[in-house]
């Protein structure tokens, strides 16, 4: 498994563990990053934040918080 921070624009994965506590972690889930929800990447900011896309939203994470979320790669048979 591999961050989010190693993703690009157009990469579509599977979200693992998130490794946050307390709120921080708790908000992610209320947004519905949850383990094993599909996401792809959008767009990658000038600061390297990410603009996630789940389901019909679209979900901005900083670039701090990209790192701590570790993610599994879609493959193309899937």
């Amino acid at each position: 498994m591999s961050s989010l921070i190693d993703s690009e624009p157009g990469e579509k994965f599977r979200i693992g563990r998130i490794r946050l506590l307390g709120r921080q972690r708790r908000r992610l889930l209320e947004m519905g990053l949850i383990p094993g929800a599909p996401v792809s990447v959008a767009t990658v900011g000038v600061g390297g934040g990410r603009i996630l896309c789940l389901g019909e939203s679209r979900i901005a994470v900083d670039a701090a918080t990209a790192r701590t979320i570790e993610v599994a790669r879609e493959t193309a048979h899937e």
